[in-house]
């Protein structure tokens, strides 16, 4: 400890309201504040809520840094920790790794923020930071108690601030605005960062929940690096409403149900980059959606940047329609970059993209290697644009030992679809990674229903190969069959008329240039 730490903290030591410690108030956030001067114990046992109050307020009013050193228990606490409103320049930290607060108090918050009714204009909380903390409960928190979050904002403007490198464990969210506002009383935030946040185990709410009422605009924020396992949650993992220019950086998802995003209620311009959904289970919800961007408004026409959506090991069990992306009432959604790997399904399919009066582009290659999810809906073609000459790869794992020629519904074909790119269809490519030691494999394009041009574009594997075999057909382009525009649904299909043994795994991959 320095000298200068030692000299604050005499001057702190004795605090309970003394001149001596309201006269040497430090002017500078580096100045550290020990939460421990004030009374807090952390043995998970002892009530520290009112030592955490009087440090925050300290701290806040002296633009400090308060120091939670980490201990083997929890600092337990049995109240929300209020924020002092209006104050920039402080910062709340844990030592040690992620420090551990247990409120014993059901459907408390452990940090609130409130102007408590004060125009936040001139208010605003701005300059601050909360890092290296861990929410818990003494009790896991359901859905119903909403007011159980690691952060809630209830009325102000909050600016210039970062939430970095936190976890709710058990409680219900984890980043909040309050569910009912007063009237009269907005709330803004903005230029924020959230980032390494964990919602994990038995959290039963969103990991962050942004949300104005009325919508006062929250805009320019950051959302970066956040991991979830989300076995108990009932809500979406982000919801925004009221946000615009949102950044969404390196998301992971285990074990999900249901909707991930929910963006609504004039939020726009919203860009997302490597989301990643593992062990998830599309299942039947109110919205049967998993990046709902559908409330936007009629008077707003929001854009939606996606680069980079995983799904791996997904089960599909459901009655109703899904879709991975819906968008409607103006919209625009760029997909840069999906892919679906391994797909269970038990009953239902999955839609990559539906729209309702909204353009979707993809501007990549879309793999689908499950034959029960399909790449678009076919209501509203005319929407759906593509910028790459790699439309569509489709995948079937496990080809039975024997396919009769079928029908194109049935399920032993291997059927894929792409819709509305604009161009000529250029080529149909292969890959098998077995060897074809019988029989014949027959892949045949059709679009609109009607077969195109039969003889040059079948492609048939016969018996005999003995190594990875690869068959390319390019298409002549003056053939006027094989022009697609918006609107236009092509699919192939593939089937065998005698048994064969193996591949163990099949690429298809129909390329379409926009020339």
């Amino acid at each position: 400890m320095n000298r200068r730490d030692l000299l604050f903290l005499g001057a702190v030591g004795g605090f309970s309201g003394s001149a001596r410690a309201q006269s040497n108030k430090p002017k500078s956030i580096e100045a550290r504040l020990d939460v421990r001067k004030f009374g807090a114990v952390g043995d998970g046992v002892h009530d520290d809520t009112n030592a955490f109050r009087k440090a925050i307020d300290y701290a806040c009013n002296n633009k400090m840094q308060l120091v939670i050193p980490g201990t083997p228990q929890s600092y337990l606490i049995s109240d929300s920790l209020p924020i002092p409103h209006g104050k920039h320049g402080w910062a709340i930290t844990g030592e040690a790794g992620r420090v551990t607060i247990t409120q014993a108090a059901n459907n408390k918050p452990i940090f609130l923020f409130s102007s408590h009714g004060h125009d936040y204009r001139d208010t605003t909380n701005r300059a601050f930071s909360l890092k290296n903390l861990r929410a818990a409960w003494t009790r896991n928190q359901s859905i119903a108690n909403k007011e159980s979050n690691m952060f809630l904002f209830d009325d102000g403007g909050y600016a210039d601030f970062q939430i970095d490198n936190c976890e709710n464990h058990n409680g219900c969210r984890l980043v909040s605005t309050r569910e009912v506002q007063a009237p009269g009383r907005p709330l803004n935030l903005w230029g924020c960062i959230m980032s390494r946040l964990f919602s994990g185990y038995v959290a039963s709410g969103a990991a962050i929940r942004l949300r104005t009422n009325p919508v006062e605009g929250m805009p320019n924020i950051l959302i970066s690096h956040v991991y979830a396992l989300r076995q108990m949650a009932e809500e979406e993992l982000i919801h925004l409403a009221g946000c615009s220019s949102v950044n969404i950086d390196n998301v992971e998802i285990n074990f999900g149900r249901g909707s991930q995003l929910v963006c609504w209620g004039g939020t726009t311009e919203v860009n997302v980059r490597a989301w990643r959904m593992e062990q998830c289970t599309v299942a039947d919800t109110p919205r049967n959606v998993i990046f709902d961007l559908s409330g936007n408004g009629p008077t707003q026409q929001g854009t939606y940047r996606f680069q980079g959506v995983e799904m791996r090991f997904t089960t599909i069990d459901s009655t109703r329609p899904h879709s991975v992306f819906h968008a409607s009432a103006g919209a625009q959604v760029i997909i840069d970059g999906y892919q679906e790997v391994a797909t269970t399904r038990k009953s239902g399919e999955l839609t990559v993209a539906t729209t309702q009066d909204a353009r979707v582009q993809f501007r990549s290659v879309a793999d689908i290697i499950s034959p029960h999810v399909f790449l678009l809906d076919n209501q509203q073609l005319a929407d759906i644009t593509f910028s790459t000459t790699e439309v569509l790869r489709f995948y079937k794992n496990g080809l039975t030992s024997r396919m009769d020629r079928v029908t194109n519904d049935s399920p032993s074909a291997v059927k894929g679809q792409i819709v509305g790119a604009a161009g000529w269809i250029w080529a149909i490519e292969v890959s098998l990674d077995a060897d074809v030691t019988a029989g014949k494999i027959e892949l045949v394009v059709f679009k609109n229903g009607l077969l195109i041009d039969s003889e040059a574009m079948k492609l048939a594997i016969r018996n005999g190969s003995r190594s990875v075999k690869v068959a390319t057909i390019i298409k002549n382009t003056n053939h006027p069959d094989c022009r697609v525009v918006p609107g236009d649904l092509v699919h192939f299909e593939i089937s065998t008329d005698q048994s064969f043994a193996g591949p163990t795994n099949a690429l298809f991959n129909l390329m379409i240039a926009n020339i």
